[in-house]
């Protein structure tokens, strides 16, 4: 497993981003785990509107009958995003266990990963299946240091605001 920390600035464009990352590593489970809800529509919405992502089937786990439209999916070839809330309840481990499973190449994404997650009661669970997973990447717009508390980290990208518009002004130059 290896386990990357994706501390990048507001505006950067984290979600879309990643998810060209999951396409990168042909990834066929994306499991996007966050303590934070607004993940979910965010993720969801922002894939869902560009063509590149279209392949990608969305399964909250938290509705009813997550597993066999998960399995179901897989099994027809298809790719999927599967969104886990991290948010404490009773089938919480179940679904991380059922995930850590699923696919042939999953491919884990702590959103929001200084939110909730941070705290070893949130993110063990991860910790402990993280070699079942071939890649792992933790974003965060701050606090990256209490996003990695629980986490050997192999690599770090990071961008400043400051360096975000650097980029675009010489983008434009060049243009």
């Amino acid at each position: 497993c290896r386990i990357f920390l994706a501390s990048l600035c507001a505006r950067f464009g984290k979600t879309i981003w990643s998810a060209a990352i999951a396409q990168e590593v042909g990834a066929d489970l994306v499991v996007i785990a966050s303590y934070v809800k607004t993940v979910i529509t965010s993720f969801a919405g922002d894939l869902t509107s560009f063509q590149q992502f279209a392949e990608y089937e969305h399964i909250d786990t938290g509705a009813e009958g997550y597993q066999e439209a998960i399995s179901a999916a897989l099994a027809d070839g298809k790719k999927v995003v599967a969104y886990l809330s991290m948010a404490n309840g009773s089938k919480r481990q179940e679904r991380i266990d059922f995930l850590s499973e699923a696919g042939s190449n999953r491919f884990l994404i702590i959103d929001e990963a200084d939110f909730g997650v941070h705290r070893e009661g949130q993110a063990q669970s991860l910790v402990d299946i993280q070699d079942r997973f071939g890649y792992i990447l933790i974003m965060t717009g701050t606090n990256a240091d209490r996003a990695v508390a629980n986490w050997k980290i192999d690599h770090i990208v990071s961008v400043t605001y400051p360096e975000l518009i650097m980029q675009k002004k010489a983008t434009k130059r060049a243009a």
